[in-house]
């Protein structure tokens, strides 16, 4: 017996913010290609981390089959048409990306919101790609594969999702290994949210030296969930020689880690 499922394009909004969406087909969420995957000393971000500008779409309030449109000749994939800031975008399943760069949810705008707009997130795009340049590693919490090329550890710890991102956060401790670069002041960045249940405290420590403690307050009602970064600058005698480094998250005075949603090792003397 056969099964023939239809499947047709569709949109799938973030619950909190219906300009921020995934691209559907049937079941399948439609991954876009971002380019290879940029393997060895940065490591992965989302599926990859790349120093390539993630396009918008001048395409809100229109059917996605008016501007997603399936790629002649490769069945179950498509490609957006003519609406893509600053490029437009290849989709295939989720499932067939391997060792590429990649993304599901996507900006969306209507001509008259990306004009407006359009100053602001050239300025944003232009600033990520100088913090890329400028990054030497690049750890993913929560996610498996990623967690292992950084060689996480760790003691009461459990991964996250948050807006559609991972993260991890933990009671007792975890860390990761991150290469850095002795030749170069370094600065560990890391990326939290806001949306906490209860205040956390904890200790941020390299090679079991603290360089930081971090406080995130909980979220009031009316406060509007964000995520945010922290910069902990590394002491140069805690690099010196070293190819690499071990980043500890530890809680203190019984209190627990937030949740951490990116590493991040740049070099603090480039622009950013």
């Amino acid at each position: 017996m056969e099964w023939v499922l239809p499947k047709t394009l569709r949109l799938e909004p973030l619950p909190d913010n219906a300009r921020r969406a995934a691209v559907l087909w049937g079941p399948l969420v439609l991954a876009g290609d971002l380019g290879p995957e940029q393997r060895g000393e940065r490591g992965r971000g989302r599926g990859g981390a790349t120093n390539q500008a993630v396009p918008v779409f001048v395409a809100a309030e229109r059917p996605v089959t008016d501007w997603v449109k399936p790629a002649p000749g490769k069945p179950g994939h498509f490609r957006s048409a003519g609406v893509g800031r600053d490029q437009d975008v290849d989709f295939a399943p989720f499932y067939r990306q391997h060792h590429r760069t990649y993304d599901v949810y996507w900006n969306l705008f209507t001509p008259d919101e990306w004009e407006k707009r359009a100053a602001a997130h050239i300025a944003e795009q232009e600033k990520r790609r100088r913090l890329e340049a400028a990054t030497v590693a690049f750890a993913q919490p929560g996610e498996m594969q990623a967690e292992r090329d950084f060689n996480f550890q760790g003691e009461d710890s459990t991964p996250v999702r948050v807006m559609d991102r991972a993260g991890r956060r933990g009671s007792k401790w975890f860390s990761f290994e991150l290469p850095v670069d002795a030749a170069h002041p370094m600065v560990l960045a890391v990326t939290y949210h806001n949306e906490e249940s209860a205040t956390r405290t904890f200790e941020v420590l390299v090679d079991g030296k603290r360089i930081g403690e971090q406080t995130v307050e909980r979220r009031s009602p009316e406060q509007v969930g964000r995520f945010f970064d922290a910069e902990y600058v590394i002491p140069a005698a805690q690099i010196r020689g070293k190819p690499k480094v071990t980043v500890r998250f530890q809680a203190t005075h019984g209190n627990e880690i937030a949740a951490v949603f990116g590493i991040r090792m740049v070099r603090a003397d480039a622009e950013r």
